[in-house]
C-alpha cells in the first residue's frame, strides 16, 4: 500500500489518426514505476471516481496501481466521433480496439508505468477490453471484463432471434443526453430533438408501443438514428455470416489471463459464461487458457452490487462488499501484473437460496448430476390454477395444451434479466401477479421433500406447434413458495424462424410440430424443502423482448399482428422436458 495518491485531470492521449482522447489518471504519489490499469468508458470518466463494487479506482491507486480512466472517442472530454459499436458490421472493424491499443502502448511509455498493463470495466467497457485484447497490444498482460457480451451482437435475447426492445429504447435514450448536449454546445439547433429525447426518457411506453416500430419518430435523433437503423437491420445482416461461431469474439486471438465477472440476473449472463468457456477452450495460448477465472453473483446489470436483487434479499454474503469482488480484482492483477504469488478461486459462484459462495475448479462444477424433468398435464395447464405438472416420470398418452397468443395483448415483463437503464426492474419478482393469465402455461412439481440445488446451464426442450408463420416461445424457471409466491429464477426464449440456426431463418408451417431448444442460460439456486419448481411457457415478455407479430415479416415492419394458436406437446414421441443440473456436493 502507498501513503498517498495523485490525480491528473483530462490528460491528452494521441491516437494513431491524430485524434486526442482524454483521461483522468490516478497514481501513487511517488516517482516509482507501477503497473497500470486502463478503463475506457462512454459514460463519462468522472462516473468511475465515485464508488463501485467491482473495482474501486482510488483503492486500486493506493494498492500500487496507476489507474487510467478515459472517455472513449467522441464522448464527453474526448475528441472525434463516437464509433458505432452496436451493429455487427461496424463492430467487427474494432473501432474501440485500435483506440484501446494506442492507449495501452502510450501508457507503457510513461515514466510512472513499469510496462505491465491490464484493463477492467463492465458492459460497454468490457467490450472495449475484448476489442483491444484481440489486437494483442504488446504491453497488455490481463483483462477483467465484467457483465460482458459474448460479441458485439449477442445478448441472450438476440442470440435466440429476438430484439432487446427495452434495452434499445432505454440505452439509446441514456446515451442521447450527452449526444444532444454536445450538439447544442457545437451551436446546432436541437429544438426539435429535445422533445423526442424527453419522450424516450420519460415516456418510453410510447416508443415500445409505436407501430410500425421502424417508423417511430422517437429514434430520429442525429447520432442515434443511424445506430437504431442498423440495429433494426441486424436480421438481414445475419444471413451473410458464415457460421454462428463468427458472432462471438475470436478467442483464439486473445493471449492474456481474464477475470470474468457475471450476475445471475444480468442481460449478459450468457455472454459472460460463453466468454469464460470460450477462453478455456480456445484461448490463444496454453497460458491464457489456463489463466481464466470466473466469479458469478446474485446481482443485476450495474456497478453497485447490493444484497437485494428484485424482490429477494440474498443474505449477508450477497453484497458487493461482502463478496470481496474488489479484493478478488486486486488479487487477479497482483498475480498477472505484479507477478505476486497469490491464490484465489478459479471459479466462484453464489448459490441463491442457500445464500452462500462456493468455489470450484470448472464451470459447471464437476459435482453436478443431470436429472430430467418432463412436462405433463391433462390438457389444462393454462395459468397457475391449471393442472400442469413437472416430474421425472416420462409421459405416455397425454392431451396437449393450447393457448392463444395475441401480440396486441402481450404478457408484460415482470423482472428477469433486464438492463436497468429504463423503467423495468431486474431480478426475481413474484410472478403470481401475471400467472392468472390463460396464455401462460404452468407446470409444477410436488412440494419438495428436501432441498434441491440447481447449478449449471439450463435448456428446455419444447415440442410445440403454431398456427402462425413465425412466433415466439418463452420459458421461465420459477421457485414457488409454500404460500403461493412464485419468483422467477431463470428465463429464455426462441423465435420460431431461428429454431434451426440464428444465421438461417426458416418460417414454420402451420400446425407443424417442432422441437424448440430454449436456452435459459444458467443459474445456481437452492429450491428449499417445501417449495415447488415450476416451468412457465408463453409467447411474449414485453417490452423486454419485441413482440412477435406472427406475420413472418422482418422486425419492426408490422402495423397489425395476427393472433396465433399455440400448442405444447408432452406425450410419447414428443416429450417436452428440461435437464436440471443437480448439485449435491455440499448437501442441501
Amino acid at each position: 500500500m502507498v501513503k498517498s495518491i495523485r490525480v491528473h485531470r483530462n490528460i491528452p492521449i494521441p491516437m494513431r489518426d491524430g485524434i486526442i482522447l482524454r483521461a483522468d489518471i490516478y497514481r501513487p504519489n511517488d516517482e516509482n514505476r507501477h503497473p497500470a490499469i486502463v478503463i475506457r468508458t462512454p459514460y463519462g470518466k468522472s462516473f468511475y471516481e465515485r464508488s463501485g463494487d467491482y473495482f474501486v479506482t482510488n483503492d486500486a491507486a493506493f494498492h500500487g496501481y496507476v489507474v487510467i480512466v478515459q472517455d472513449v472517442r467522441g464522448r464527453f472530454a474526448s475528441d472525434g466521433e463516437w464509433p458505432d459499436t452496436i451493429s455487427v458490421d461496424e463492430a467487427k472493424k474494432m473501432p474501440e480496439g485500435f483506440d484501446g491499443y494506442d492507449t495501452i502502448e502510450w501508457a507503457a511509455t510513461q515514466p510512472w508505468c513499469d510496462g505491465n498493463i491490464g484493463m477492467t470495466g463492465g458492459s460497454y467497457l468490457a467490450s472495449a477490453q475484448w476489442q483491444a485484447a484481440i489486437l494483442n497490444p504488446p504491453h497488455l498482460k490481463a483483462i477483467a471484463p465484467a457483465i460482458s457480451a459474448g460479441s458485439p451482437l449477442v445478448t441472450e435475447v438476440r442470440l435466440s432471434g429476438g430484439m432487446d426492445l427495452d434495452l434499445i429504447v432505454s440505452w439509446l435514450a441514456m446515451m442521447g443526453v450527452e449526444v444532444v448536449s454536445k450538439m447544442e454546445k457545437q451551436g446546432k439547433d436541437v429544438t426539435n430533438l429535445r422533445p423526442l429525447l424527453d419522450k424516450l426518457l420519460y415516456n418510453p411506453e410510447a416508443a415500445y408501443n409505436f407501430l410500425p416500430l421502424i417508423d417511430a419518430p422517437y429514434f430520429k435523433i442525429d447520432g442515434l438514428s443511424e445506430r437504431f437503423s442498423k440495429w433494426m437491420a441486424t436480421d438481414t445482416y445475419l444471413d451473410t455470416l458464415p457460421s454462428v461461431e463468427s458472432l462471438y469474439w475470436p478467442y483464439e486471438k486473445v493471449n492474456v489471463p481474464c477475470l470474468h465477472v457475471g450476475c445471475w440476473f444480468d442481460i449478459y449472463a450468457g455472454g459472460t459464461l460463453s466468454n469464460y468457456l470460450g477462453m478455456v477452450k480456445s484461448g490463444g495460448s496454453r497460458y491464457s487458457r489456463d489463466s481464466q477465472h470466473l466469479l458469478f453473483g446474485p446481482w443485476s446489470h450495474g456497478k453497485n452490487l447490493t444484497a437485494f436483487t428484485g424482490g429477494i434479499h440474498f443474505g449477508p454474503e450477497a453484497s458487493g462488499a461482502a463478496s470481496l469482488v474488489h479484493e478478488i480484482h486486486m488479487s487477479f492483477f497482483d498475480k498477472y501484473l505484479k507477478g505476486l504469488d497469490v491464490s484465489f478461486p478459479r471459479v466462484r459462484f453464489f448459490v441463491m437460496g442457500k445464500d452462500r459462495w462456493e468455489n470450484a475448479e470448472t464451470w459447471p462444477p464437476p459435482t453436478i448430476q443431470w436429472q430430467r424433468f418432463f412436462l405433463h398435464s391433462d390438457g389444462q395447464a393454462n395459468s397457475a390454477c391449471g393442472g400442469g405438472r413437472l416430474s421425472r416420470e416420462e409421459p405416455g398418452l397425454e392431451s396437449s395444451d393450447t393457448f392463444i397468443y395475441d401480440p396486441h395483448n402481450p404478457v408484460l415483463t415482470l423482472g428477469g434479466r433486464i438492463l436497468p437503464t429504463g423503467r423495468l426492474l431486474a431480478g426475481p419478482f413474484d410472478q403470481s401477479a401475471i400467472e392468472h393469465r390463460k396464455d401462460i402455461l404452468c407446470y409444477s412439481t410436488h412440494s419438495l421433500d428436501e432441498g434441491l440445488e440447481i447449478t449449471g446451464p439450463l435448456v428446455l426442450h419444447l415440442f410445440a406447434s403454431t398456427s402462425a408463420k413465425d412466433t415466439d416461445f418463452m420459458a421461465k424457471l420459477i421457485d414457488v413458495y409454500p404460500d403461493g409466491k412464485a419468483f422467477n429464477i431463470a428465463e429464455g426464449f426462441i423465435r420460431a424462424r431461428y429454431r434451426k440456426s440464428l444465421i438461417h431463418a426458416e418460417l414454420v408451417d402451420s400446425g407443424e410440430i417442432n422441437e424448440y431448444l430454449i436456452d435459459m442460460t444458467a443459474t445456481s439456486y437452492l429450491f428449499r424443502q417445501g417449495h415447488y419448481l415450476r416451468i412457465e411457457i408463453t409467447s411474449s415478455n414485453f417490452p423486454r423482448v419485441d413482440r412477435n407479430m406472427n406475420t413472418g415479416n422482418m422486425f419492426g415492419q408490422d402495423v397489425k399482428g395476427i393472433v396465433a394458436t399455440q400448442i405444447v406437446y408432452h406425450q410419447s414421441g414428443y416429450s417436452s422436458y428440461i435437464d436440471l443440473p443437480v448439485n449435491n456436493a455440499h448437501g442441501n
